[in-house]
């Protein structure tokens, strides 16, 4: 059965669907994986905002099939991995889905708790980010949140598409669905052997 990870945002045309196109990129082509987005208000069958589409054309991805869809209990039921930009909007989830209380984080939060482990099998380490979760002291709200770009321009988004881009490259690495962590076929026909090479993180945006 497909991993399924699930972004959400507030509208569905910014953050979770910037987050979900740079996934879907990202993703070793052989990882069994399903990333969707949703928002907890979306401007449903509305295009990706201007200066996030205009970011992501840069970075030679499409963003013009993307359409907004709203968040549905049954999204984060059947996802195993929900992660959104605000705590706000993982609340939100968490009282819609509260069986999905596990497998919910925000994206700066899932990123910081599962780097606390060595990358691993994608549910294994969703349920470690757990039980770490469980052992935090309180961190300013600030701390695991990500801005909302809407409506301002190229430049107030870029900074922002960096941490988008951060949280995804990192969740990607500990989750271990980064191409160059998947096993490579062995020429000798033994059993493929698990990359070594340290993961290049990408970058949305030149100086």
């Amino acid at each position: 059965m497909p991993f399924h990870v699930l972004y959400v945002c507030t509208g569905n045309v910014c953050r979770s669907p910037m987050a979900e196109l740079l996934f879907r990129s990202w993703t070793s082509p052989d990882a069994d994986v399903v990333v969707t987005s949703a928002g907890t208000a979306a401007l449903v069958g509305a295009p990706i905002d201007h200066s996030s589409a205009s970011i992501l054309t840069r970075l030679g991805l499409d963003p013009t099939r993307h359409r907004g869809r709203q968040f549905e209990p049954a999204m984060a039921l059947g996802a195993d991995l929900v992660l959104t930009a605000e705590v706000g909007h993982r609340d939100t989830v968490m009282t819609a889905a509260p069986s999905a209380f596990r497998r919910t984080f925000t994206m700066k939060e899932f990123a910081r708790l599962a780097r606390r482990n060595e990358p691993g099998e994608p549910r294994a380490v969703v349920e470690l980010a757990a039980r770490a979760r469980g052992t935090e002291s309180p961190r300013p709200r600030h701390d695991d949140e990500v801005a909302d770009p809407f409506g301002t321009g190229v430049a107030q988004t870029r900074p922002i598409a960096q941490e988008v881009s951060d949280t995804v490259h990192a969740t990607l690495y500990v989750l271990s669905l980064l191409p160059e962590q998947r096993p490579r076929p062995s020429p000798a026909g033994r059993r493929p052997q698990p990359a070594r090479a340290a993961p290049r993180r990408p970058r949305p945006h030149r100086s």
